[in-house]
């Protein structure tokens, strides 16, 4: 037993330590790996507005059979409400005097109307009907009076309008009716109903002791009144003057560029529309350029006249077109004015029309400048420099490197194709190599940019997307490492014979990203 437990001690150490030696060795391989490893990076991001080739003018000449630059102002657009139709237009009154010719009972009937005005049903949301009575005679008198058209719902019943009172001997008196949620339809029995119409008013008055020759005056008014809703034949009724001003966006980045275009072709579109069944003049419509430094304001002329009266038919919707061959449109956006002004004076119903009117019916219109140009470009180019901003332990890394790719994605919404030159240099610029490759044409220095796709008539229907992917060499990713400053070169020129429409805001988006992949080692793993 003594004996088994001196060999025990004997051979447990050893154990141990071939055990610690086995482990060791298993741990170097742990611990000097041999790995790959992906490393992405970004060489440039950045977005190219058209109106930033454009305003290049050196590069810029106006040209009949190449592409087409368009330009565009935002709309202006003006609504109004026709809740202004109210008590001003609809006032009317009729003074009478009524003599006793028979007995002290007179039979009374008026037509309470306005010249041009006839009301065949209508809404009332809010109004008065003012009867002033004059009493010439020393006896005193009563009256009833009924409004036969106006009528009102009390719960159940449907009430008429009546009014009713005392007339002193000698003496005016004065009795007002609210004409609220009242509705008026027109009798159809109604005296003069079609020749003289208006509001019809029949009764009686009654002077005590009256003889032939006695007279009782009554003046009779309705004002303030307001339409939810009505129907009938109406004299014009001008709605004011109404205007809207927007800032003029070819004022901006590309007000250089307008100075030296000759604007092929310009529209000038102007949009109106109305809900009322009655038709609309916009009178003196007018566009003025503002300036802020205080300049006198531009206009521009319609033909001979500084202004453009046109009519809006009901229930319809109007658009005029013009181009710099019946407007000085040309002469007016080279002037770049800050903003523009629309005015117009609206007039209802110019042609004394019967129609229905609601209280929330809306006229609109809306003016824009569409302005194109026919141009060429003639290489057109442009250069931007980013620096390659790789830590040193990257930098590092990059000599290890088993594989590596440059990737450009391209999104181009401007219809003309793109050469694309990329030079990696050093921080003092000195040239190293060009990531930009195409293989497939056999290129070592550029890439093409497809440009967005159009129809027939050289509109962009949608941007052309482009991923281009570039194979590095072990001499090319060697350079990398030592690139600190990432040139490049676009250009763009106009060589085919065709139209192309371009607006100021297409623009073309970049980016460049790297993608090495390398081999780890254990000195990734040292702290």
């Amino acid at each position: 037993m003594e004996i088994l437990k001196v060999k025990t001690k004997i051979i447990l150490p050893i154990f141990i330590g071939l055990l610690f030696i086995s482990c060791s060795e298993k741990a170097k391989d742990i611990f000097n790996p041999t790995a790959d490893n992906l490393i992405e990076f970004s060489l440039s991001q950045r977005t190219y507005k058209m109106e930033d080739v454009v305003k290049r003018q050196s590069q810029i000449r106006v040209d009949s059979g190449k592409y087409l630059l368009k330009f565009s102002t935002e709309e202006i657009r003006k609504d109004t409400t026709i809740d202004a139709f109210n008590a001003d237009f609809f006032e009317m009154n009729v003074d009478t005097l009524f003599y006793v010719i028979i007995s002290d009972t007179i039979d009374a009937q008026m037509i309470i109307r306005r010249d041009s005005v006839g009301i065949q049903e209508a809404e009332i949301e809010s109004g008065y009907m003012t009867l002033r009575f004059i009493n010439y005679t020393n006896k005193p008198s009563f009256f009833e009076l009924t409004l036969p058209g106006f009528t009102k719902r009390v719960g159940s019943t449907k009430d008429t309008l009546r009014i009713g009172g005392q007339i002193p001997p000698n003496q005016t008196v004065v009795f007002q009716r609210d004409l609220s949620n009242f509705l008026y339809a027109q009798p159809t029995n109604q005296p003069f109903g079609t020749t003289r119409p208006g509001f019809w008013l029949r009764g009686k008055i009654y002077l005590q002791g009256g003889t032939f020759g006695d007279s009782v005056r009554v003046l009779t008014n309705v004002s303030d009144i307001k339409f939810r809703r009505i129907k009938g034949r109406f004299k014009p009724f001008e709605l004011g003057v109404k205007q809207q001003t927007i800032k003029n966006l070819l004022s901006e980045d590309i007000s250089e560029f307008i100075h030296r275009v000759t604007f092929d072709s310009i529209s000038v579109r102007m949009n109106s529309f109305t809900t009322i069944d009655l038709p609309i003049r916009l009178k003196q419509f007018r566009v003025r350029g503002i300036f802020k430094s205080g300049r006198a304001p531009i206009t521009l002329m319609f033909g001979d006249k500084d202004y453009l009266d046109t009519m809006i038919q009901k229930n319809s919707n109007v658009s005029l077109n013009f181009s710099n061959v019946n407007t000085n449109i040309n002469q007016f956006l080279s002037q770049i004015p800050d903003s523009i002004n629309i005015s117009t004076t609206l007039i209802l119903n110019p042609d004394y029309q019967s129609g229905e009117i609601v209280s929330n019916d809306s006229i609109s219109f809306s003016f824009q400048v569409d302005a194109w140009s026919r141009f060429a470009v003639n290489e057109a180019d442009w250069t931007d420099t980013f620096d390659i901003d790789l830590s040193q332990d990257v930098r590092k890394k990059l000599k290890n490197a088993k594989d590596g790719k440059v990737i450009i994605y391209s999104t181009n919404q401007v219809p003309m194709e793109v050469n694309l030159i990329g030079l990696v240099t050093d921080s003092l610029y000195n040239p190293l190599f060009y990531l930009t490759k195409d293989e497939v044409a056999r290129n070592d220095t550029m890439v093409v940019l497809q440009g967005a796709i159009t129809n027939t008539k050289g509109e962009v229907l949608a941007p052309a997307y482009q991923t281009i992917v570039i194979n590095l060499n072990q001499s090319e990713i060697e350079k990398l490492s030592r690139g600190y400053k990432l040139l490049q070169r676009f250009m763009l020129s106009t060589t085919e014979k065709r139209v192309a429409e371009v607006s100021a805001k297409s623009k073309i988006d970049l980016r460049i990203t790297g993608r090495l992949i390398i081999k780890l080692t254990s000195d990734d793993f040292k702290n």
